[in-house]
């Protein structure tokens, strides 16, 4: 049989000390007086702090309206290589060996400085022959229109007086010698002789006064025109040699730099053969290529920006090229740079066109959408102090801005940051809120 005292468990102390049952239930009934005392000192201190600070899980959240747009403005960046306004191939517009150039690549040239020369020796030559015979032209041309001198025509005139005189004696001659062959004094074959001398005289006359005639009404207008023909073909020909000669000097046709030299002194160059490649220094050009549409928003004139090793230049288009690039397919734009010493043709260019598409909805902070299921989006509003999901879809992505549509309200506050901190059903409320994020302006 148990005893009383035996049933009764036995607690053991921290110091080994073992009490009754009787014993733990009165040190504990003495201690409760205290414990009250405390629980009601923590329970007021609760009620005051929660009168002064809002509940815990109501979390402060920024917005921005959602305002709606009937236009999306896509901006897309093209590439494309800054060169020279100008580039061109020097060559001597005529054959021959090469005594000097005077210019190497690199070298910085002015409009019109020589570049180099080539013999001229025999161009020398042909010209001084040309010159002499261009004088004795021009000298005949001056005889002709200036005509006969008087000295030339009197002296004609006493030719013809005295072939006359020798053709009256022969006459005279004549005459006496048909008497005596009337008579039978002489034979018939001197008359004959007498006869054949005053028809020669006679013919003779004619020919002096013919010169004589020809003399007195002056140069043939025929003769003038000829020689004066003559002499125009041979100031030509001295033309063409002063041309040469100028053409055997290579000349800068614009001030630039020389980017390459192709030959030295002493080769014999061909027509047309490059010597130098010059590139116009005053101003460069960026060639971007871009699909036909997006190229229809542009007009020559307009003004844009454009990055070139990562700094910002404003351009201006200079023009539109008509045909697409048969390579890639794309429409070359123009755009004039303004000159800057640290760029140099060849490098990349990189310029933004923004093409207007008619679509409805809205631009929002990207930070304000989160993932959905299946590849979906969503953005947070705040509607009676809860937040609601609006599921939407993304069409465009620029930067810390995205022009989405869907469910969406206009006007509704969007939670602009921080989806990832909060869930539907949420309760939330507002702390600021941003103006509303347009196809002009970016959240910052």
């Amino acid at each position: 049989m148990i005893s009383l005292r035996e049933s009764q468990p036995r607690v053991v102390h921290f110091f080994a000390r073992c009490l009754t049952l009787r014993q733990t239930l009165t040190l504990r009934i003495n201690r409760a007086p205290a414990v009250l005392a405390f629980a009601g000192a923590v329970l007021l201190l609760r009620t005051n702090t929660a009168e002064s600070t809002p509940p815990p899980n109501v979390l402060p959240v920024q917005v921005a309206p959602a305002e709606e747009v009937d236009t999306l403005l896509r901006k897309r960046v093209y590439t494309g290589t800054l060169v020279a306004a100008r580039r061109s191939a020097l060559s001597f517009e005529t054959a021959g060996k090469i005594v000097e150039l005077v210019a190497d690549e690199g070298d910085r040239v002015e409009a019109g400085q020589i570049l180099g020369r080539l013999d001229t020796r025999r161009l020398e030559a042909l010209r001084a022959q040309s010159q002499a015979e261009l004088v004795e032209s021009a000298a005949r041309l001056r005889e002709f229109i200036a005509g006969p001198r008087t000295q030339t025509i009197a002296a004609a005139e006493a030719e013809v007086r005295n072939l006359a005189a020798q053709r009256d004696v022969a006459q005279r001659n004549l005459e006496r010698r048909a008497q005596l062959v009337a008579s039978r004094a002489i034979s018939r074959e001197e008359y004959d002789e007498m006869l054949f001398e005053f028809r020669a005289a006679e013919a003779r006359v004619d020919v002096a006064q013919k010169t004589l005639d020809e003399l007195i009404a002056g140069t043939r207008q025929e003769q003038i025109d000829a020689q004066q023909a003559r002499t125009q073909a041979l100031e030509a020909v001295v033309a063409d040699t002063r041309h040469r000669l100028e053409d055997a000097v290579l000349r800068a046709p614009f001030a630039g730099q020389i980017v390459k030299r192709n030959l030295d002194e002493g080769t014999v160059v061909a027509l047309g053969e490059p010597v130098f490649e010059l590139i116009e220094a005053a101003a460069l050009e960026a060639w971007i290529g871009a699909p036909p549409r997006a190229v229809a928003t542009l007009t020559p004139g307009a003004a844009m920006r454009v990055e070139i090793d990562n700094e910002e230049y404003e351009a201006v288009v200079q023009s539109i090229r008509p045909e697409l690039d048969p390579q890639t397919r794309t429409q070359n734009v123009v755009l004039r740079i303004p000159r800057d010493p640290r760029l140099v043709a060849g490098q990349v260019v990189r310029a933004a066109i923004v093409q207007p598409i008619a679509m409805r909805g809205f631009w929002t902070p990207t930070a304000s959408l989160t993932p959905r299921r299946r590849g979906l989006w969503a953005v947070y509003v705040v509607a009676a102090g809860r937040v609601e999901p609006r599921d939407v879809e993304v069409i465009e992505t620029d930067g810390d801005r995205s022009f989405i549509r869907g469910t969406l309200a206009p006007g509704e506050p969007v939670i602009a940051e921080g989806a990832h901190r909060i869930v539907a059903g949420q309760a939330v409320t507002i702390a600021s809120e941003r103006p509303a994020v347009t196809a002009t302006t970016k959240p910052r």
